[in-house]
């Protein structure tokens, strides 16, 4: 359930952004899972945002 509600915040946060010139990434390193926000006149900024399964 959790994930669901990650999953659709996600795509509500990415649709805002995307209009300010903002992309989202995911990824896992390990067993970790992270987000890479991407703004067009701001560097890149990486979070861990969970376990990858």
């Amino acid at each position: 359930m959790i994930r669901l509600v990650d999953r659709l915040l996600a795509r509500v946060a990415q649709k805002a952004t995307v209009e300010a010139g903002c992309s989202y990434r995911y990824y896992c390193i390990g067993n970790d899972m992270f987000q890479e926000m991407c703004c067009l006149d701001q560097p890149c900024q990486r979070t861990k945002v969970g376990k990858c399964v």
